[in-house]
Protein backbone atom coordinates (compact mmCIF):
# COMPACT_ATOMS: atom_id res chain seq x y z
CA UNK A 1 0.00 0.00 0.00
CA UNK A 2 2.47 2.32 1.07
CA UNK A 3 4.84 2.01 -2.36
CA UNK A 4 1.62 2.27 -4.20
CA UNK A 5 1.12 5.77 -2.88
CA UNK A 6 4.17 6.92 -3.50
CA UNK A 7 4.15 5.52 -6.65
CA UNK A 8 0.70 7.72 -6.90
CA UNK A 9 2.71 10.92 -5.16
CA UNK A 10 5.92 11.00 -7.18
CA UNK A 11 5.25 9.35 -10.33
CA UNK A 12 1.42 10.17 -10.87
CA UNK A 13 0.89 13.58 -9.39
CA UNK A 14 3.75 15.39 -11.18
CA UNK A 15 2.70 14.22 -14.52
CA UNK A 16 -1.45 14.82 -14.22
CA UNK A 17 0.48 18.24 -13.23
CA UNK A 18 2.34 18.55 -16.00
CA UNK A 19 -0.81 17.73 -18.14
CA UNK A 20 -2.44 20.70 -17.27
CA UNK A 21 -0.14 23.38 -17.28
CA UNK A 22 1.07 22.12 -20.77
CA UNK A 23 -1.88 22.08 -22.05
CA UNK A 24 -3.37 25.51 -20.92
CA UNK A 25 -0.68 27.30 -19.27
CA UNK A 26 0.99 30.33 -20.52
CA UNK A 27 -0.33 29.75 -24.28
CA UNK A 28 -1.90 32.81 -24.87
CA UNK A 29 -3.57 34.49 -27.94
CA UNK A 30 -2.84 37.53 -28.94
CA UNK A 31 -5.48 40.25 -29.18
CA UNK A 32 -6.17 42.89 -32.21
CA UNK A 33 -6.38 45.74 -29.48
CA UNK A 34 -6.26 46.79 -25.87
CA UNK A 35 -8.87 44.60 -23.77
CA UNK A 36 -10.33 47.75 -22.15
CA UNK A 37 -11.44 49.28 -18.91
CA UNK A 38 -9.32 48.95 -15.70
CA UNK A 39 -6.66 47.75 -18.23
CA UNK A 40 -3.10 49.51 -18.34
CA UNK A 41 0.06 49.08 -20.86
CA UNK A 42 3.23 48.07 -19.13
CA UNK A 43 5.60 49.68 -21.96
CA UNK A 44 6.70 45.96 -22.17
CA UNK A 45 6.91 44.97 -25.77
CA UNK A 46 8.59 41.50 -27.13
CA UNK A 47 8.81 40.08 -30.37
CA UNK A 48 6.56 36.32 -30.62
CA UNK A 49 8.97 33.66 -31.54
CA UNK A 50 6.31 31.50 -33.00
CA UNK A 51 4.81 34.27 -35.28
CA UNK A 52 7.22 37.35 -35.45
CA UNK A 53 5.13 39.99 -34.44
CA UNK A 54 5.71 42.71 -32.05
CA UNK A 55 3.57 42.35 -29.20
CA UNK A 56 2.70 45.06 -26.31
CA UNK A 57 1.92 43.81 -22.99
CA UNK A 58 -1.31 44.77 -21.02
CA UNK A 59 -1.99 44.16 -17.31
CA UNK A 60 -5.25 44.58 -15.25
CA UNK A 61 -3.99 45.61 -11.33
CA UNK A 62 -7.00 43.91 -9.87
CA UNK A 63 -5.92 40.52 -10.86
CA UNK A 64 -2.80 40.95 -11.93
CA UNK A 65 -3.94 38.74 -15.43
CA UNK A 66 -1.78 39.71 -18.80
CA UNK A 67 -2.94 40.31 -21.78
CA UNK A 68 -0.80 40.60 -25.13
CA UNK A 69 -1.93 43.15 -27.62
CA UNK A 70 -0.61 42.82 -31.34
CA UNK A 71 1.11 46.48 -32.20
CA UNK A 72 -0.24 47.95 -35.58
Amino acid sequence: MIGFLFFVIVVVAPFLAWLLFRSGGYKRIPLDAPPGAGWIATGERFIDPTSGETLEVWLRPQSGERAYVRKR
